[in-house]
């Protein structure tokens, strides 16, 4: 049998076909709608941009409303979707599925701690999320009951709405949650409510790039690349707490706070913690100084540090997702006239942080000290609470807000047993605690 080759005219043909195909490639650009900016969206998109040049193809982006941009990817317009759930698939046919799993998110609900303390799921009577988020409204019409819904077209419009509490809450995912101004409120409590997987789409007339594409992505992944990216993009998951040692007895500081953690060991913290800590391991209370316990929390040689703002920002150490009670409004009390002397108070040392200033201290007994001591001119200012003015005095005083009301924590330190312990002392108070202590 005479084997037939290719004639020289075939072989040509084929490589010039492989050429134009390649050089068409490396001409290509593909514009998608520019997602909003977060640690996350950047992540993403620097993952495919990588992938994407391996195929000489180059990124563009417009901005464009979600629901405007999934009508443009799905006439062709532009090339499709960079990151959607499996939803989009149902209503966009024109769209395909570059079958690789390129993030997992969470959606959440984010609501003001101010209105409903824990603030569990289940009980909203209004909320807000971004038109045309597909997995968020799955979620919403798996409530139980049906609440008022508002579909801005903009993240920004959403966040607005629950700061001004016009809704109950917002539906979000946990990367959209992350870049806003909410993420950064301690007021703002979030519950998970799904699990969501997102994939790439193209329109149909871009399908013949998929084969490759999933390639080039699977390809980063099996190099550690995408590991690398996540860690330089901060969207790395942190590391997952380890089992915790029941018999060994959990050492809890609490800095002396009228009301809140007395020098006695009443308060309403300490009956908070007393109720709590025993159910997850031994409590041994220990009642301290605030540089002493903020020393001790931070070199991990304690588990747990009462009525923590999270302001207040210890280093080395996490704070609990639920809150143990508020701490009130603080204020900075002084005459018309002013003098040199230090600055008064007499409530826990951690109000020094809070206060802008290159004055000195004076510590006195107690707030009424303070008072007393401001009337005759003797310091130039005091700081503490409203509640804490004293009746017998006449003078006016100049009041400035130098902290808000703001939600106090349980901290531990960031070790694998503080993890430990602020997961099973956030489970239990989730499930076991109808709301935090009232003030």
């Amino acid at each position: 049998m005479k084997l037939r080759l290719p004639s020289i005219a075939a072989f040509v043909y084929c490589i010039g076909i492989l050429l134009i195909t390649t050089n068409s490639y490396a001409q290509e650009k593909l514009t998608f709608r520019a997602p909003d900016e977060s640690a996350f969206t950047n992540y993403v998109t620097a993952v495919l941009e990588e992938a994407y040049r391996e195929l000489g193809i180059q990124l563009n982006y417009i901005d464009l409303p979600r629901v405007r941009g999934e009508q443009l990817a799905a006439k062709g317009t532009i090339a499709g979707e960079l990151g959607r759930t499996t939803a989009l698939e149902n209503k966009r046919h024109e769209l395909r599925r570059v079958p690789f799993p390129l993030f997992r998110f969470d959606i959440l609900a984010v609501t003001d701690r101010r209105r409903c303390g824990y603030c569990r799921p289940g009980n909203y009577d209004s909320l807000a999320y971004v038109n045309g988020m597909d997995s968020i409204t799955t979620v919403v019409k798996k409530l139980s009951r049906p609440p008022s819904v508002v579909t801005p077209t903009d993240l920004e419009q959403v966040v607005k709405l629950v700061e001004a509490g016009r809704v109950d809450a917002a539906f979000m995912a946990d990367f959209q949650y992350q870049g806003s101004a909410l993420s950064k409120n301690p007021n703002f409590i979030t519950h998970r409510l799904s699990i969501e997987q997102g994939f790439h789409y193209l329109n149909e007339e871009h399908a013949r790039l998929i084969p490759q594409l999933t390639y080039q992505l699977q390809k980063l992944r099996e190099s550690g690349r995408i590991e690398e990216l996540q860690k330089a993009y901060g969207v790395h998951t942190a590391p997952p707490a380890q089992p915790l040692d029941p018999s060994k007895p959990v050492v809890v500081l609490g800095p002396v706070q009228k009301g809140l953690t007395n020098a006695d060991g009443t308060g309403k913290l300490w009956a908070f913690a007393k109720r709590v800590f025993p159910e997850v391991a031994e409590l041994h209370p220990v009642v301290t100084s605030w540089q002493r316990a903020k020393q001790m929390i931070q070199e991990a040689r304690a588990d747990a540090l009462l009525g923590v703002r999270a302001s207040q920002s210890i280093p080395n150490t996490i704070l609990s997702k639920y809150h143990v009670g508020y701490d009130d409004s603080l204020y900075l009390f002084s005459l018309e006239e002013q003098n040199e002397g230090p600055i008064c108070l007499s409530g826990p040392r951690f109000i020094e942080d809070l206060v802008d200033t290159q004055r000195p201290f004076y510590r006195a007994d107690s707030s009424l000290d303070c008072f007393a001591l401001l009337d005759m001119g003797r310091v130039n200012a005091v700081v503490d609470y409203r509640s804490n003015l004293p009746d017998w005095t006449e003078k006016p005083y100049k009041q400035q807000l130098i902290a808000e009301p703001s939600p106090l924590f349980v901290a531990f330190p960031a070790t694998p047993r503080g993890r430990s312990l602020k997961r099973a002392f956030d489970h239990y108070v989730v499930n076991n605690v109808s709301g935090p202590p009232q003030n």
